[in-house]
C-alpha cells in the first residue's frame, strides 16, 4: 500500500512539474512551521499551478496523559515520529485544497503502571505493567484544508488543514514482573489490551502552519 500511495504521488507530482514547465505558471517552492495533532514539524512543498501541489515534511513530539485499559491504570506517553507525503487539489483554483497521500507512521504510545495490578484474572502485588503501543507504518491519509495562493514574488503564507489518518488497529505489548506471575496472565491481558484498543483506528489531524514561498 505504501509504495502504491508513493508511487501514484510521485507519478503525478512528475506529471504535473511538466505541465507547469511547459505553461510557465509554476508558482514556487515553500517552507512551513507547522503544528498539529499529529505533533509539530517542518514540511516542504511546491504548488505546481492554481490546481495542484505536493508537500512532504517531519512531525515529531510527545504528549502524556493518563488512562484506565484492560483494568490497570496507565501513566502514557505518546510520541510523534511520522513524515507525511501529500498531494493537494486546489479544487476551484483558489485557496481551499483537498489533500490525500501516505504517512510513514512510527508514532508509538509506552505506557507504564506499578503497584497492586490485576494482571488477567489474578492480582499481583509488588507488579509492573509496560506497554508499547505501535500503529500500522504506511497510513493513508485524506483531508481538506486551505492555503493562500502566493503572490507572484512570494512571501508569508498560512494554512489550516482538517484530515484523517487511517492508522489501522493498534499492536499492543505487554512486558510486566511480580511475584510469582503467571506468564499466561500476562498474554490474556496483553490480549484484553488488544481487544479493547482495536476500533482505535483513526487519529483525527487538525494542523496549522505558516511559511514562506520563495
Amino acid at each position: 500500500m505504501k509504495r502504491l500511495l508513493v508511487s501514484a504521488v510521485a507519478l503525478a507530482a512528475a506529471s504535473l512539474a511538466v505541465t507547469a514547465q511547459a505553461d510557465g505558471d509554476g508558482l514556487g517552492l515553500s517552507v512551513a512551521g507547522k503544528a498539529s495533532t499529529a505533533g509539530y514539524g517542518v514540511e516542504i512543498g511546491y504548488r505546481f499551478n492554481n490546481f495542484f501541489a505536493v508537500r512532504g515534511g517531519i512531525n515529531t513530539g510527545s504528549y502524556d496523559y493518563s488512562a484506565t485499559d484492560a483494568g490497570i491504570d496507565y501513566d502514557y506517553s505518546l510520541d510523534f515520529d511520522n513524515y507525511p507525503v501529500l498531494l493537494d487539489w486546489h479544487v476551484f483554483g483558489g485557496d481551499f485544497r483537498l489533500t490525500g497521500g501516505v504517512v510513514s507512521n512510527s508514532n508509538k504510545v509506552t505506557g507504564r503502571a506499578t503497584g497492586a495490578l490485576e494482571i488477567g484474572d489474578t492480582t499481583y502485588s509488588g507488579a509492573t505493567a509496560t506497554t508499547d503501543v505501535t500503529f500500522e507504518k504506511s497510513s493513508p491519509y485524506i483531508g481538506f484544508g486551505w492555503a493562500a495562493l502566493p503572490s507572484a514574488k512570494g512571501g508569508l503564507g498560512f494554512s489550516f488543514d482538517i484530515g484523517v489518518l487511517a492508522h489501522g488497529s493498534p499492536t499492543v505489548r505487554l512486558t510486566a514482573a511480580a511475584p510469582g506471575l503467571d506468564p499466561a496472565d500476562i498474554a490474556a491481558e496483553e490480549a484484553a489490551l488488544n481487544d479493547e484498543l482495536k476500533d482505535f483506528k483513526y487519529w483525527a489531524v487538525i494542523s496549522l502552519g505558516i511559511g514562506y514561498t520563495f
